[in-house]
């Protein structure tokens, strides 16, 4: 008789089943998205941190050219003088005695006093001073320090502050306060347009203004 055993179907187990298989293919496709996943976390990663130290480098320029010209303004209001009774940044080029006549600019050096406010009446003006009624230095000037005339007071001043160039990153705008002041302010161009900083100028003439 035959031995029925021999007649039993059997599996072939040297390859593996389709569970197997099966589970083989998820495992690969989950390592897959876990390395695609840690890639792009890695890469917002880096790219995060590449912003952050452009934008802090951008800050750091920003200030800086800031400061730079911050510094070139108050260089400006230190040589605003009146002495001629036209207000101007430009210090004077005729001064002291010329040919014999004393000159309402007594020098050009803004260290000296002198140098803001006219110490003499030039007979040989006979023409009204801009924004005053008088052709007399000294009372032309006490005219540009009113109240009422402060604007006329600080175009020259604010004209040259405009005619610097634009700080690295921001931008410079300025505005004529009252009291003789001169308001400076800086907006960063990459932060929409977000204040950065607020400084009030007050010229050196105007302390002496009487």
């Amino acid at each position: 008789m035959r031995n029925p055993l021999n007649h039993r179907g059997h599996h072939n187990s040297h390859g593996p089943s389709s569970a197997a298989q099966g589970s083989a293919i998820v495992e690969v496709l989950v390592f897959t998205v876990m390395i695609t996943i840690v890639l792009v976390s890695t890469g917002a990663i880096f790219n995060g941190i590449s912003r952050r130290t452009v934008s802090t480098r951008q800050q750091v320029v920003m200030q800086s050219s800031i400061d730079d010209n911050l510094r070139e303004i108050k260089t400006l209001a230190r040589r605003f003088t009146c002495c001629s009774a036209v207000c101007s940044t430009t210090p004077p080029t005729t001064f002291g005695v010329v040919s014999g006549v004393t000159q309402p600019c007594a020098t050009n050096n803004p260290l000296d006093d002198r140098y803001y406010f006219p110490q003499v009446d030039l007979a040989s003006t006979t023409a009204n001073f801009p924004s005053t009624t008088t052709p007399s230095e000294p009372l032309a000037v006490e005219q540009l320090c009113a109240a009422n005339n402060n604007t006329a007071f600080l175009t020259p001043f604010q004209t040259a502050v405009n005619a610097i160039p634009q700080p690295a990153n921001a931008t410079r705008t300025t505005s004529i306060q009252p009291e003789r002041i001169l308001r400076v302010t800086f907006t960063d161009n990459n932060l929409s347009n977000r204040v950065v900083r607020v400084e009030n100028i007050i010229p050196q003439m105007a302390y002496f203004c009487p």
